[in-house]
């Protein structure tokens, strides 16, 4: 069903015209994404919000987006400082793990305790210069109360791409790959949202 509302090759999805104006900081739950610049595959396709996430720390809030068609999901992240608008996405959310990056945790504390912008991570020929480690919180469907964990965040040397390593409380060290896209990349349809079907 989905598919065919949603599929390649739909001129544009039922529900009406883009917005002027929305971006991806309006997207909410049943809303319709079109991702631009993550891969040429994805460049025609509809994918319906599932989830809108909320993560905070060190001061800087982000959000995260799920979003699917019939048998495939997009991940959209988005930091917005009021000037700039900086988006990533990511069509494969597979953890990649400490051992494949070549990293051990006293690395990582390593990191964390020197806090340079000159240390790197190489991965599959690429650097990934640090950027940052912080605790952070994140609030699932954007509840009040989050879930804490750490954070490092890595940028690719040519700026195209993120990695970023998290612990939570329990679970192993996962590391995450996103691609940069221009923010006008995300082209956001107003769709049927909860709060219009409870009425």
């Amino acid at each position: 069903m989905l598919r065919s509302l949603f599929g390649k090759g739909k001129k544009r999805p039922p529900g009406g015209d883009r917005l002027p104006g929305n971006t991806i900081r309006d997207a909410q739950v049943g809303d319709v994404v079109v991702v631009r610049g993550l891969a040429l595959e994805y460049d025609d396709l509809y994918f319906v919000v599932e989830n809108r996430h909320r993560y905070g720390g060190n001061g800087i809030i982000w959000y995260e987006v799920v979003a699917a068609d019939a048998d495939r999901r997009v991940w959209l992240e988005w930091q917005d400082d009021g000037d700039e608008l900086f988006v990533t996405a990511s069509a494969d959310r597979r953890p990649t793990s400490l051992e494949a990056l070549g990293l051990t945790e006293e690395d990582l504390i390593t990191l964390d305790e020197q806090r340079s912008i000159g240390n790197y991570v190489t991965f599959e020929d690429q650097h990934y210069f640090y950027r940052n480690s912080h605790e952070a919180f994140f609030f699932q469907d954007n509840r009040a109360t989050g879930e804490g964990f750490y954070l490092w965040d890595f940028m690719a040397e040519d700026e195209s791409r993120t990695l970023a390593v998290t612990k939570f409380e329990g679970v192993p060290y996962e590391a995450h790959f996103s691609e940069v896209i221009p923010p006008d990349g995300v082209i956001l349809y107003p769709g049927e949202r909860p709060e219009q079907r409870s009425r």
